[in-house]
């Protein structure tokens, strides 16, 4: 292999107690001599290159000096006028309980007031603040004080990372939102050749710049597939609740990976200890006290972080919900459902662009479940509330004195908001909903979904299941408002007895990366270690070393897609080799239409050569759904220009930054790239889908487009899905089959020698008539 592929070594602490040989080898620095340069030898790359990718993300330095600093003013401001509004208003006045003394000598009142009435002076107003008050603005003020430095210390770096663009990378940044993050990738990569950002290897690969970034957040979507994480809580009438919370989150980071106490001694290195077997009960012990020591924190500064959030809540939503109270309404991709979907080593961009065109189509599976109870119920709310508030409305609009009745405004605000929920509740009687399908567009775009959602997709049982990755808005308010009340108890009484399986996790699944250092092993993406049979992997039978949903084999398919000059180990490029094997095999055997007579026994092999056939045509009809579906898709019009007109690329042109491009940056992958053999293209070659399906083959030149590449990606995620259901159930069949044969033959054997014995006492028989 090329010295780019990046090499580990397992660290096979669980099978040995000697510290010295659980140790990782110090990282060798190179012994030749290098052109010494201000970007040489960076101490700490992870912070390096994960400024790098948000520098990028965010458009350069004014962007980023414009959100430290409007952060620092919120968190100001709302502190500031929260103790005004609570101590230096006279609500009596405010609320006309008092009237307002225009004359203090003679005593006269006047019914107008103006805004200094209302108003206590500044002394009277400091006097009136108490000390649990002042108490929560000297919290607030260590914590802002404690932004501030960070914010300066954000600030100074990213400008040493904008003179790195513009000096080393040769990127401005009026340039930043027409260039990629995959271009940005490969001058990189050209850049440690040339100066060497890292000393410990000679050449860096993409692999291990997104080891670097996502080091942590590899071990979190590890963690949640492998069942660790996140929280379930069964509560009594609501059932399991999953409380995934982004306090949670954030205590779980700071105790683990960060933290003056975390199993991290470093960035890129795991304390020692956690690698040898023998320290596992003393890890454990104090890991333990760690989290019970942080529990006991969040509890103590609960009711703070509680009021916070609150007006939080109250600035920031009070006026979209009565502008629009239809948001509450409204999905999100749930914490949980975000780490659930996610790929080892998927940068933020490129997850949110998934499920960005996941959204619509799990909107429109979750539309196809209509209560006609809750419909009725809404549709009479809509009737009553509607009318109260129109009636009220134009009564304001003819006389306007009528706004100064009591709570009538409330009363206006209140109907208007139940209306819009309530209308927000009634299905589309135009829309006609094909669970079924829809559920493969979502697994198009999500790509991870169990195999019982695909098979029993109208079941509410599946849908209860899904709406916890897709939860309602208000559902997610209402948990990040109760965070700080309810990650106390998580911390103390359900992740303080998972300590072990904790320590466990950290030295089973850790490896050392050459240049890298420790990372998650299921980040390298290894398909013998950690991969599944039933996912086509050729890996070890240790099935707690398997990951779970095809995530590995998925996770580097998604890779090779989003960066396809990678250098692939021998085991990824065999594997990927397998699945185009596959699939050629499958056009082969759709091309010359072998069609079994019914008369004809069911072979093994005749069952596998339909199964691979229905496993194609199915990938191709999913496929056809998705570009071609009428309802409104962000990606549908693109993808059918796409295929439907040849394209005039000139990749000459595009080569020397002449192309025409715009608002590229959040885009996966190259905007450009040289054609190569895919999935969809071997289907595509098939005479008979191309005739039955109506997906033309794409006739331009030897260049793929960024739409190409995201529709050929959600073609191998609905291709290895059908093909693992159907070597399952090629091999149940099989089996059963085989099993019958052996029934029959038993039963054979049974009969035949019940005839035989019948035979020969029959023969005796007429032995002993003949004698007498």
């Amino acid at each position: 292999m090329s010295s780019s592929v990046s090499q580990y070594r397992g660290l096979t602490a669980q099978y040995t107690d000697n510290e010295e040989e659980d140790y990782p080898p110090q990282f060798t620095t190179l012994t030749h001599e290098i052109e010494k340069s201000k970007w040489s030898h960076i101490d700490d790359l992870d912070e390096f290159f994960a400024r790098v990718y948000h520098y990028h993300q965010n458009h350069g330095m004014p962007s980023l000096i414009l959100i430290e600093f409007l952060n620092l003013f919120q968190i100001m401001f709302l502190t500031l006028f929260s103790v005004f509004m609570l101590e230096c208003v006279d609500y009596n006045i405010l609320f006309q309980s008092q009237q307002v003394i225009s004359d203090k000598k003679n005593n006269s009142f006047v019914e107008k007031r103006s805004i200094h009435d209302v108003i206590y002076p500044l002394d009277k107003c400091i006097n009136n603040i108490d000390f649990k008050i002042w108490f929560s603005i000297t919290i607030v003020f260590i914590f802002w004080v404690f932004r501030l430095i960070k914010a300066i210390y954000n600030i100074a770096r990213y400008a040493e990372i904008r003179s790195f663009y513009i000096s080393a990378l040769n990127i401005h940044t009026n340039d930043l939102p027409n260039i990629t993050w995959n271009e940005v990738l490969e001058k990189l990569l050209q850049m440690q050749k040339k100066h060497h950002l890292c000393i410990h290897k000679q050449e860096l690969t993409e692999l291990d710049i997104y080891n670097r970034i996502l080091r942590f957040k590899n071990y979190l979507v590890a963690m949640v597939n492998q069942g660790i994480l996140p929280p379930k809580i069964e509560i009594p009438i609501f059932g399991q609740l999953i409380l995934l919370t982004t306090g949670f989150k954030y205590n779980f980071e700071f105790l683990f990976f960060w933290g003056p106490f975390a199993p991290f001694q470093n960035c890129y290195q795991l304390r020692p200890e956690y690698k040898v077997y023998s320290k596992r009960a003393e890890l454990t012990a104090e890991l333990s006290k760690s989290i019970l020591i942080l529990g006991v924190l969040n509890l103590i500064l609960s009711p703070v972080i509680f009021v916070w959030q609150l007006l939080q809540f109250l600035y920031n939503y009070t006026e979209l919900i009565k502008r629009d109270p239809s948001v509450l309404g409204s999905r999100r991709w749930s914490n949980y459902g975000r780490l659930y979907f996610r790929h080892f080593n998927e940068l933020d961009h490129e997850l949110d662009a998934r499920l960005s065109k996941a959204y619509r189509p799990a909107m429109n599976y979750l539309s196809s479940f209509v209560s006609k109870f809750l419909a009725v119920f809404a549709k009479f709310f809509v009737l009553t509330c509607g009318t109260i508030f129109a009636v009220l409305v134009l009564l304001t609009i003819y006389d306007e004195d009528v706004i100064n009745i009591e709570h009538l405004l409330t009363i206006i605000s209140a109907t208007g908001a139940i209306a819009g929920i309530a209308r927000s509740l009634i299905p589309d009687e135009n829309f006609v909903f094909f669970s079924d399908q829809m559920m493969f567009q979502v697994l198009a775009h999500v790509h991870y979904m169990p195999d019982s959602w695909k098979e029993h997709p109208n079941s509410y049982f599946v849908r209860d299941e899904f709406v916890k990755l897709f939860q309602y808005k208000f559902v997610y308010l209402l948990e990040e408002l109760l965070s700080p009340i309810i990650t106390p108890f998580i911390l103390i009484f359900w992740l303080r007895p998972r300590s072990a399986s904790l320590v466990d996790f950290l030295r089973n699944f850790t490896v050392d990366v050459v240049g890298v250092g420790d990372v998650c092993s299921f980040a390298q993406m290894d398909t013998k270690r950690h991969g599944n049979p039933k996912w086509l992997s050729k890996t070890n039978p240790k099935k707690t070393h398997q990951a779970r949903n095809g995530k590995t084999e998925l996770s580097l398919i998604h890779f090779v897609h989003t960066n396809p000059k990678w250098r692939l180990p021998a085991e990824s490029l065999a594997f990927i080799d397998q699945l185009k094997d596959q699939a050629i095999k499958e056009t082969s055997i759709t091309e010359q239409s072998i069609a079994k007579s019914n008369n004809e026994p069911k072979t093994a092999e005749s069952i596998n050569e339909q199964n691979m056939e229905q496993s194609l045509n199915k990938s191709i009809y999913h496929l056809q759904s998705l570009v071609y579906n009428p309802a409104p898709n962000l990606t549908s019009n693109l993808i059918k220009s796409s295929l439907n007109s040849q394209p005039q690329y000139d990749f000459h042109i595009q080569q020397s930054g002449q192309m025409p491009r715009g608002a590229v940056s959040r885009i996966e992958g190259p905007l450009f790239t040289n054609k190569q053999q895919t999935l969809l293209s071997i289907a595509q070659a098939s005479t008979l889908q191309l005739s039955s399906q109506g997906l033309p083959v794409m006739p331009g030149p030897n260049i793929t487009t960024a739409i190409e590449n995201s529709l050929d990606m959600c073609f191998s995620a609905l291709y290895i899905h059908e093909v693992k259901l159907r070597l399952n159930f090629s091999f149940y069949l099989v089996t059963m089959i085989e099993l019958s044969s052996s029934t029959v033959n038993i039963i054979m054997e049974i009969i035949l020698t019940w005839t035989m014995l019948k035979k020969k006492m029959m023969t005796i028989l007429m032995v002993k008539i003949y004698l007498k």
